[in-house]
C-alpha cells in the first residue's frame, strides 16, 4: 500500500484571503460612513425624514471617523490608504456637526466687563409644575440677578402630559421682580431690568393679532408664538433681545418603531421650518444690536441652525467647555445640546456658560453675559 501525501497551504496562500477581506470591511467602513454623511447633507433641512439626524448625538461626527482612521492600517497596501482618506474627508466633512470645540481647552476664563448686560435664558419645564415648588422655583430664578430673563414654557400640561395649557402669574412675576418690566407672547416670558420698546412680531406670530394676552385662542397663540423679540432700551441704544422656543421635531415616547413618531415629524415639519424662516428673515432685517437665546430643539448636527450660525456668533466661542451639552433628561447629563445663544450686529458674549437647572428642569440654564458696541 503506498502512501499519499495531503498537499499542504502554503501560509501566504492561507493569509491571502484573510488579508483581502479585512481590506475590504476596513475601506468599506469608512466609505460607507462617509456616503451615509453625504446622504445625511443631503437630506438634513430639506425633507422632514432629514431630521432623524437629531437622535445621533452630535459627537458621533468626530469619534466615528476618528475610529475608521485608527482602524485603517489593519488594511493593507492601497487599501488602508483608501480607508484613512476616506476617514480623514468624513472627519472634515462632519467635525462641524460633532458639537466639540477644541479651542475650549486652553481659552482662558472669560471676565465680562462692568458694563456687560446678564442674559439667563431657560426652558422652565412647564412653569415647575411638574418639578420642585414655586418658592424654591421664583429663588432660583431672583439668584440670578440677571437683567434679561428669556423664560420658555409659560404653560401647565394635560395630565396625560399632550395638551398645553396657559397659565397666568403675572401676579406673582411683578411681585418678584419689581422693576422689571415684562413681555408675554404665546409660552415665552422675557423680564427685562430696561426698559422694553416694543415687541414686534416674527414669523407666523405676524397672523395673530396684536392684542392683552391671549390675543387668540390658546392653541393658536401657543402654536403661533415661538419667537418673542423684545427691543429694549440699554444706556440709550435700542437692543434686540429674541426669546426662542422651537416646536420640538419628535414625539420621543411614541418610540422609533411607532409609526406616531414618524407622523409627529412629518406634522411639524412644516410648522417648524416656518418658525425657523421668520426668525431667520427677522434677523436680516435689523440692525440694533442682537441677542438670541432659548431652547431651539435641535443639534449641532441639525441643518436648522446652520443659517444662524453663519449670520451669528455662537456664544459658546468664549466657553471653557470643548463639549457642552444642556439638555438633562432623567437628571443625568447626556451628549445633546439643545439650547443656544447667540449674538450679533455689534453684540458679542464675552462670557457663557451652562448651569445647573437645580432639578427644576431638563434642561440646564444659560447664563451669558453680553458686551454692546461702545461697551468696551
Amino acid at each position: 500500500m503506498t502512501d499519499t501525501l495531503t498537499p499542504v497551504a502554503p501560509a501566504k496562500a492561507v493569509a491571502r484571503p484573510r488579508g483581502r477581506r479585512r481590506n475590504r470591511l476596513v475601506t468599506g467602513a469608512a466609505a460607507a460612513w462617509l456616503v451615509l454623511l453625504l446622504v445625511e447633507w443631503a437630506a438634513d433641512g430639506r425633507i422632514w425624514l432629514g431630521q432623524l439626524v437629531g437622535i445621533v448625538p452630535p459627537a458621533v461626527f468626530a469619534l466615528v471617523p476618528l475610529a475608521l482612521a485608527a482602524l485603517a492600517p489593519l488594511a493593507r497596501g492601497a487599501a488602508r490608504w483608501r480607508a484613512a482618506g476616506a476617514a480623514g474627508l468624513a472627519l472634515l466633512l462632519g467635525f462641524g456637526q460633532s458639537g466639540f470645540d477644541p479651542a475650549a481647552l486652553w481659552r482662558a476664563e472669560p471676565r465680562p466687563g462692568p458694563d456687560a448686560v446678564r442674559v439667563f435664558a431657560w426652558n422652565t419645564n412647564s412653569w415647575n409644575q411638574l418639578l420642585g415648588t414655586q418658592d424654591h422655583f421664583y429663588a432660583f430664578l431672583k439668584a440670578k440677578h440677571a437683567d434679561v430673563y428669556l423664560l420658555h414654557e409659560y404653560q401647565h400640561v394635560t395630565a396625560d402630559r399632550k395638551g398645553k395649557l396657559p397659565v397666568d402669574d403675572l401676579a406673582r412675576l411683578r411681585r418678584e421682580f419689581p422693576g422689571y418690566q415684562v413681555a408675554v407672547r404665546g409660552e415665552l416670558v422675557t423680564l427685562s431690568r430696561f426698559p422694553i420698546l416694543r415687541q414686534p412680531a416674527v414669523g407666523p406670530a405676524r397672523d395673530v393679532p396684536p392684542g392683552p394676552r391671549p390675543a387668540a385662542d390658546w392653541p393658536t397663540e401657543y402654536r403661533a408664538h415661538k419667537v418673542l423679540r423684545t427691543d429694549v432700551l440699554v444706556r440709550g441704544r435700542a437692543v434686540s433681545f429674541y426669546n426662542v422656543h422651537m416646536p420640538v421635531w419628535n414625539s420621543m415616547p411614541d418610540g422609533l418603531l411607532s409609526p406616531a413618531f414618524y407622523r409627529h415629524m412629518r406634522e411639524r415639519f412644516a410648522p417648524r421650518r416656518a418658525q425657523y424662516e421668520g426668525l431667520e428673515a427677522d434677523l436680516a432685517a435689523n440692525r440694533n444690536p442682537v441677542v438670541v437665546a432659548g431652547d431651539f430643539n435641535a443639534t449641532a448636527a441639525m441643518a436648522d441652525l446652520d443659517p444662524l450660525r453663519e449670520r451669528l456668533d455662537d456664544a459658546a466661542e468664549v466657553s471653557t467647555d470643548p463639549y457642552p451639552t444642556s439638555w438633562e433628561e432623567g437628571g443625568w447629563k447626556p451628549f445633546w445640546r439643545t439650547d443656544w445663544a447667540f449674538t450679533g450686529n455689534g453684540a458679542r458674549a464675552e462670557k457663557y456658560a451652562f448651569g445647573t437647572p437645580e432639578k427644576l428642569s431638563d434642561h440646564a440654564v444659560q447664563d451669558l453675559w453680553v458686551a454692546l458696541p461702545g461697551s468696551g
